[in-house]
């Protein structure tokens, strides 16, 4: 279950814009989500139990089995944050990358950069643990308490500044102090990336998040296992089912969705049956590519 909530068949949903559901926030605003300020009334994402409106459209039904539970759960929304954000920025072979964040999505943005052959990848957080944490994937940790991150990068890139930066942390940045400075981590990176470079961010800011936009998915039978998020929770992503049409996940078939009726679109019949497939799940293909470290 992803954390942001749709209806599935208003205006933008039918165009693929989930994230920007027309219906699902009583505001108006065009986005909804669970436990997050002005995205609706619905409570807690981390709760034990919710209560999840249009949950056939929300709900993604899983394999049996436990095997895989932990892997399921990065895939509702951390590893794709994660990867999406080194998407964003374009990480290719050979790049180096700083990442702001070593969170859970900032740890998936390492673990993705290296799997999308980055040849080193530096990740600036102030909390030791994390930090210890992200040298376990092969990152260079920096303490931006300590040391000044562009100071650190530049020294490691013979003064050039890192080639892609993914910010991971948000408008409720911190500084050492515990003072909240909502533009700080986005100025850092700033002078991290070199002139040329490339920046993604997916860190959430006041003006909403901004998710891929693309087909429900549903994840295919398992199979042999596979490399892929396993550092964190000790398994491995499953290979891709055969015939599936994307690698460990799939665009949910089922006709008749309803009658669209938000205000910003014609009355209409919708139907995800033969809609054309988009490519949300680009950082599933990656792990299947790229020989893990």
């Amino acid at each position: 279950m992803p954390f942001n909530i749709a209806c599935g068949t208003c205006r933008n949903c039918d165009a693929g814009w989930t994230c920007a559901c027309l219906r699902a926030n009583p505001s108006g605003r065009p986005t909804a989500g669970y436990g997050c300020p002005m995205m609706g009334p619905y409570w807690g994402g981390q709760a034990e139990y919710l209560r999840v409106p249009w949950a056939d459209f929300n709900l993604l039904a899983l394999p049996a089995g436990t095997e895989h539970e932990n892997d399921f759960t990065l895939l509702s929304d951390i590893f794709p944050t994660g990867y999406h954000g080194t998407e964003l920025a374009q990480v290719g072979p050979g790049d180096t990358v700083a990442i702001f964040g070593a969170g859970p999505v900032g740890l998936m943005a390492a673990h993705s950069a290296m799997l999308r052959g980055a040849s080193q990848v530096f990740v600036v957080d102030k909390e030791t643990d994390r930090l210890a944490l992200a040298e376990r994937f092969g990152a260079m940790a920096i303490n931006f308490a300590d040391a000044d991150p562009a100071e650190v990068t530049r020294e490691c890139t013979d003064g050039f500044g890192v080639d892609c930066g993914v910010e991971a942390v948000g408008y409720q940045a911190h500084d050492p102090a515990g003072q909240e400075h909502p533009e700080m981590v986005l100025d850092k990176l700033v002078e991290v990336v070199q002139a040329t470079g490339r920046l993604g961010v997916v860190g959430v800011y006041k003006h909403g998040p901004g998710p891929v936009p693309g087909e429900t998915l549903q994840p295919s039978a398992p199979g042999p296992d596979h490399p892929g998020p396993g550092n964190t929770v000790d398994h491995r992503l499953p290979r891709a089912f055969a015939g599936s049409g994307s690698p460990c996940l799939r665009p949910v078939r089922q006709a008749g969705r309803g009658l669209d009726q938000s205000p910003a679109s014609p009355r209409r019949v919708r139907t995800v049956e033969g809609r054309q497939q988009r490519n949300v799940m680009t950082f599933i293909a990656a792990t299947h590519r790229v020989v893990p470290h």
